[in-house]
């Protein structure tokens, strides 16, 4: 359930957007909470979240309306209390408590898409430089996905696979020809593991379709492929790119042990 520090950060994306920098009224704050997602239309939410972010020191507000000899309310605010006031700013505090509870959901948001990726991928048999050959991209995407840098984390959710790929086909013992193509090399790979029946040659197949949108959408949206500018790719698809990559390279490390 959305609570204070949600609105928090809807207010203080809203007034960094501002021309004024301030929100003038107190409808306003009902606005900026409904156009976030956080509460349907007639919710008094807003109100009480205004008075919880005023007394922690977040929010600051302009002086009573003339006339007001009622003294500024402590605890959760009423619809009518937001009125009362005018110009409302998210103070220095404010913001630095935004960019945190931003932070926080950007690092949940990575951990859902990697899935715990890191002591999965990693096996007790791996050498150190396939360790490092493995943690390298990761390392990377982890980071891409945090900075919400999606071509990054595209690009780097190809490495991923691909060092993944190598390290199963290097201990098979195998050719894979030089510079397969990623579906070709995950094919490899996905043999070495599940053998020569028809079964796991399907399986293979429809796995490699995967690896292989990975690929294309890496060379028309990720960072590393010679695009000066990258086309822009949304967060989700990134998030997707990233838990495809890791479902598919713990499946052909697990599945060599």
């Amino acid at each position: 359930m959305p609570n204070h520090l949600d609105f928090l950060e809807a207010l203080d994306t809203h007034v960094r957007a501002s021309a004024v920098g301030v929100i003038q009224q107190g409808g306003e704050l009902h606005m900026v909470a409904r156009h976030a997602g956080l509460v349907e239309s007639g919710s008094e939410a807003a109100a009480r979240w205004t008075g919880q972010l005023v007394n922690l020191g977040f929010l600051a507000h302009g002086p009573k309306s003339v006339g007001d000899p009622r003294p500024v309310p402590i605890g959760d605010w009423t619809p009518q209390d937001i009125y009362r006031f005018s110009n409302y700013t998210v103070t220095a505090i404010g913001h630095a408590e935004a960019e945190a509870v931003r932070r926080r959901k950007r690092d949940s948001f990575t951990d859902a898409a990697l899935g715990g990726a890191f002591p999965i991928l990693i096996r007790p048999w791996m050498t150190d430089a396939e360790k490092q050959a493995v943690m390298e991209p990761l390392a990377t995407l982890r980071t891409a996905l945090d900075a919400e840098r999606g071509p990054a984390a595209i690009g780097a959710a190809k490495d991923l696979i691909e060092a993944s790929c190598k390290v199963v086909v290097t201990r098979a013992g195998v050719d894979a020809g030089v510079n397969p193509a990623l579906p070709t090399l995950f094919k490899v790979a996905h043999r070495s593991i599940a053998g020569e029946d028809r079964a796991a040659e399907n399986l293979g197949r429809s796995l490699a379709s995967t690896a292989q949108r990975l690929a294309e959408l890496r060379n028309v949206a990720g960072a590393g492929h010679g695009h000066a500018e990258p086309p822009v790719v949304g967060l989700r698809e990134a998030r997707l790119a990233a838990s495809a990559s890791t479902g598919l390279s713990a499946y052909l490390l697990t599945g060599w042990t």
